[in-house]
C-alpha cells in the first residue's frame, strides 16, 4: 500500500480525532464569541484546495443570510485586497501555514484586520499572525492534500455554524454522522471498484461537474486528478455546463456528476443522461434511492443519505479511490509531485 492510499483510507479516524480535539479544547466556546460580531465583511481566503474546502462554508453562511467571499489568495493578494479593512473578518487557511501567496498577504496585512488561521502548524507564520488559530488537528500528509483537506471543510462549517447560528452543536453531531458515513464508504470500497475500472476505461480526460455545496468537491476532484496521476481534469458548474462546454460532448467524453439531495439533484441527474445520450460515458455520485437508471455508460455509485451541505465529506472518496487506481494503470506512484511541492514556497 502506498502512502497516498494509506493517507485516504486514515481520513475518517484522523477528522473524527480532529473533531474531538475541538469539543474538548475550548475552541468551540471561542468561535461562538463570533456571533453578531462588529465585522461587516466576511473572506475566506486560501490556495488550492485550501482555498476550495471553504466552499460549502460560504454558501452556508450565505443561506443564513451573512453575506462572504471565497478567493483564491493569489487573487486576493494581487487585485482585491484594497477592499480589506478594519471591518473584516479574515479567515486564512492553510495545511502549512508557509504557502508563498498566503506568507506574501500576510506582509501587507494591516495589523487592525482580525485573521482567523485555520492551519495545520500552529508554530508557522500563518499561526503566528491569527487573532485565532484553528488547528486542523490531523497527521500531515505524506502525499498531496487529503485529510488535512477534509479537516479543514469540517472547521470551517463549524466556524459558519458559529458565526451564523452561535452554536456549533447540531453541526458537531452532524459532522460526525458524516464521518461515520466516510468510514462505512471506504471500507465497503469494493463495491465500487468494477464501476471505477469500467469508468476509466479509455478515459483520456475527465471533466467533474456539480452545483452548490458540491462545487468544492468538484474543484477540489479535479485538482487530486491532476496533482495524483498527473491527468487532465476539468472543473464546471454544471448549469453553466450546458451554456457551449456541452458541444464537446460525443463518444469517448467522460464525466464525473456530483448529485446529492438538493435542488440541483434532478438536472445533475438528467445532464448524466444527456451526456450518455450524446456519446459520452458518466459516472453519478449520488445517494441511495437515485432515480437515474446504470447502462453501459452510466454508472451510479451511491452514498448514505445526508445533508447537502455535509455531502463533500463523502462525496469526494470515489474521486481519491480513482486517482490511486488511475496511477496503478499509469504504472506511477500517486500522489508524488515532479515539478512543484505540497507546500509552494514560491510564487515564481
Amino acid at each position: 500500500m502506498g502512502n497516498y492510499l494509506e493517507d485516504v483510507l486514515t481520513q475518517p479516524e484522523q477528522v473524527m480525532g480532529c473533531l474531538e480535539y475541538y469539543e474538548s479544547s475550548g475552541l468551540l466556546e471561542k468561535m461562538y464569541q463570533l456571533y453578531n460580531g462588529p465585522f461587516k465583511k466576511l473572506v475566506f481566503s486560501g490556495m488550492g484546495s485550501s482555498h476550495f474546502c471553504a466552499i460549502g462554508a460560504g454558501i452556508y453562511l450565505k443561506q443564513h443570510g451573512v453575506d462572504n467571499q471565497v478567493i483564491s489568495t493569489g487573487e486576493l493578494l494581487y487585485y482585491e485586497k484594497d477592499f480589506l479593512d478594519n471591518n473584516t473578518l479574515l479567515i486564512l487557511i492553510s495545511q502549512s501555514g508557509e504557502s508563498a501567496e498566503m506568507v506574501h498577504l500576510l506582509q501587507e496585512l494591516p495589523e487592525d484586520i482580525m485573521v482567523i488561521a485555520v492551519t495545520n502548524d500552529t508554530a508557522s507564520t500563518l499561526a503566528r499572525r491569527g487573532n485565532l488559530v484553528l488547528p486542523l488537528h490531523v497527521m500531515e500528509e505524506e502525499a498531496v492534500t487529503t485529510r488535512t483537506y477534509m479537516a479543514s471543510v469540517c472547521i470551517t462549517l463549524l466556524l459558519a455554524s458559529a458565526i451564523a447560528e452561535g452554536r456549533t452543536g447540531s453541526m458537531l453531531e452532524k459532522i460526525k454522522k458524516s464521518v461515520s458515513y466516510m468510514e462505512k464508504a471506504l471500507d465497503g470500497k469494493h463495491r465500487w471498484k468494477e464501476i471505477i475500472q469500467a469508468f476509466l476505461k479509455d478515459c483520456s480526460c475527465v471533466s467533474i461537474m456539480g452545483r452548490g455545496y458540491s462545487l468544492g468537491s468538484v474543484q477540489a476532484g479535479a485538482l487530486f486528478f491532476r496533482e495524483i496521476v498527473k491527468f487532465p481534469a476539468m472543473a464546471f458548474d454544471e448549469a453553466e455546463f450546458k451554456h457551449g462546454p456541452l458541444e464537446m460532448v460525443e463518444q469517448g467524453f467522460h464525466a464525473i456528476i456530483f448529485a446529492p439531495s438538493g435542488p440541483g439533484a434532478v438536472m445533475n441527474c438528467k445532464m448524466a443522461e444527456n451526456i450518455v445520450e450524446k456519446g459520452g460515458t458518466a459516472v453519478v455520485i449520488t445517494e441511495k434511492g437515485c432515480p437515474v437508471e446504470p447502462g453501459e455508460r452510466l454508472f451510479l455509485i451511491e452514498l448514505e443519505k445526508t445533508e447537502e451541505y455535509l455531502a463533500p465529506l463523502v462525496q469526494i472518496l470515489p474521486l481519491q479511490l480513482m486517482a490511486d487506481q488511475m496511477a496503478k494503470q499509469k504504472g506511477i506512484p500517486a500522489g508524488t509531485f515532479r515539478w512543484g511541492s505540497k507546500v509552494m514556497d514560491s510564487e515564481m
